[in-house]
């Protein structure tokens, strides 16, 4: 009989009885690209009047999912339309967090607001050569957030993406220097109180690629800066609570780069993809509740075994 109770009180113990289990997991990923150009070696903006063929689109999308729900929305424009994507935020949840449109500002902590959501947001302005009379230098902003809230099996996700891709034909050989300025931000939290294989996993990418289509499509360019792609990856899970945040400052980041030679005649194709992106994983925690009533169904069966052998 004592084994008996010793074993069901390590079992209440063991389950948290009275312990008021708390557990979240949260993700968030920010990318702001400001200013981007591209310039002549001389350092002039290019402008439509270089290029005898010019053609392309910018291209976004922004979609919120939670347990398996998605919220998807999308934009496409010409580049020589005078119009720039901008895709209304997307959201799954319960709630949804109070976020307003366009808004790109990192949560102060957390999680953000009890719930599980997967968010999504995008904006996007200006050319990165002069078009007529519209501004020069592109601002090009993207969101994700993931949150699980307190007790609750949950898994949640989002992913936002904004890109470019043009093809052209200078009148004249020329390099091209890309010039931005940018701020990543990227944070990963899981609770102490989080079930096993719960997991939060926040990260950025940012890449710019052209092709020589003249000769086969062979690629002559690639910038893939490690700032906004690998060392911005930040995960946190069940065996290693606590908060990872990457540039948690927000510290702007300023980025060059020349691409070989392009030669007038030769068609190209120029390829600029911006991505960030959210996930979450939580497994469930009992809730004190519902380990009160295992807890007095163990004690009971434990009364139960001692009046019969009595």
């Amino acid at each position: 009989m004592k084994a008996l109770k010793r074993s069901l009180l390590a079992a209440i113990a063991a389950l948290g009885l009275g312990g008021g289990a708390q557990a979240a997991t949260f993700a968030s990923a920010i990318l702001d690209i400001n200013n981007f150009r591209l310039l002549h070696s001389g350092g002039a903006v290019y402008s439509t009047s270089d290029f005898s063929v010019l053609t392309g689109t910018n291209d976004a999308h922004a979609t919120g999912a939670r347990n398996g729900i998605f919220a998807n929305g999308s934009a496409s424009f010409g580049i020589l339309s005078g119009f720039t994507p901008n895709v209304a935020h997307q959201c799954v949840g319960a709630p949804c967090p109070p976020l307003a449109e366009d808004n790109f500002l990192p949560f102060t902590a957390p999680p953000p607001v009890p719930g599980t959501f997967g968010h999504a947001d995008q904006a996007m302005s200006g050319s990165a050569i002069s078009i007529c009379c519209g501004p020069v230098g592109v601002h090009a902003q993207t969101r994700a957030d993931a949150s699980s809230s307190v007790n609750a099996v949950a898994s949640g996700n989002s992913s936002v993406g904004t890109s470019t891709t043009f093809s052209f034909t200078l009148g004249s050989s020329d390099t091209m220097n890309i010039a931005f300025d940018a701020t990543p931000y990227s944070i990963a939290y899981v609770s102490a109180g989080a079930g096993p294989v719960s997991n939060a996993n926040a990260r950025l990418s940012w890449a710019i690629n052209i092709l020589n289509l003249t000769a086969g499509g062979v690629s002559i360019f690639d910038f893939t800066p490690a700032a906004l792609n690998g060392l911005s990856a930040v995960s946190r899970t069940d065996g290693l609570p606590g908060t990872s945040v990457y540039n948690a400052a927000l510290t702007m980041m300023s980025f060059s780069a020349v691409t070989p030679l392009l030669l007038a005649g030769n068609t190209y194709q120029i390829t600029i993809e911006q991505n960030t992106l959210a996930n979450v994983l939580q497994q469930q925690v009992p809730e004190p509740a519902s380990l009160s009533i295992l807890a007095a169904g163990l004690l009971g069966m434990s009364l139960l075994s001692r009046r019969r052998r009595l």
